[in-house]
């Protein structure tokens, strides 16, 4: 009984140091994701590679975009084929973030609480201005070297969810065709 609760809290303590760097890692890439979004003096061209270097630093791309088309899509496409949808979805996420946050007057993200459920970790948050708030949910992962997000859920809606969807919704219409969802993509 007494190595049990030795093993419980040797877990207990491992846990706790590791939402403590997952913490200490939002909040420095939030500040930089606010310093971004509140950067009025550059160029929009220089301001769009500053949202580019921080998706590519945060978001860990290429799994999600695999998530988001299934495994039967990879198997039958190209490497061609599957290079490329990675380069489109990574833009596509890209002037997503860049066209969300130029709309938004944000002031701040401040982190509520870091959960861990089967090795992904849940950090909510809220972002607010001085007007209204919303909760942020951002499921990040430990990939060893860093950090990345692999989902991020606003208000109950999470963009894994919903994009997953709409590109299925695609790929339904056009047979399963990933050349098919890389020009609707690209379209949008």
């Amino acid at each position: 009984m007494r190595i049990l609760l030795i093993l419980f809290s040797i877990i207990i303590s491992f846990s706790n140091l590791q939402a403590s760097e997952v913490s200490e890692w939002f909040e420095k890439e939030s500040n930089q994701f606010l310093e971004i979004i509140n950067n009025n003096e550059g160029t929009e061209s220089e301001n769009y590679e500053k949202y580019k270097y921080f998706v590519n630093k945060n978001f860990a791309i290429k799994s999600i975009a695999y998530g988001l088309i299934g495994e039967s899509i990879i198997k039958q496409s190209t490497d061609n084929e599957i290079s490329l949808y990675i380069d489109v979805f990574t833009d596509y996420l890209i002037k997503t973030i860049y066209k969300l946050a130029n709309s938004s007057t944000s002031s701040s993200i401040i982190l509520k609480d870091v959960d861990v459920k089967n090795d992904i970790y849940i950090i909510k948050s809220e972002i607010s201005d001085k007007k209204s708030s919303a909760n942020l949910y951002w499921k990040v992962i430990d990939t060893g070297s860093s950090f990345k997000i692999i989902d991020v859920i606003i208000e109950n809606t999470s963009y894994f969810v919903t994009k997953k969807s709409e590109f299925n919704k695609i790929l339904r219409k056009n047979r399963g065709s990933l050349e098919a969802l890389i020009i609707e993509i690209q379209k949008i």
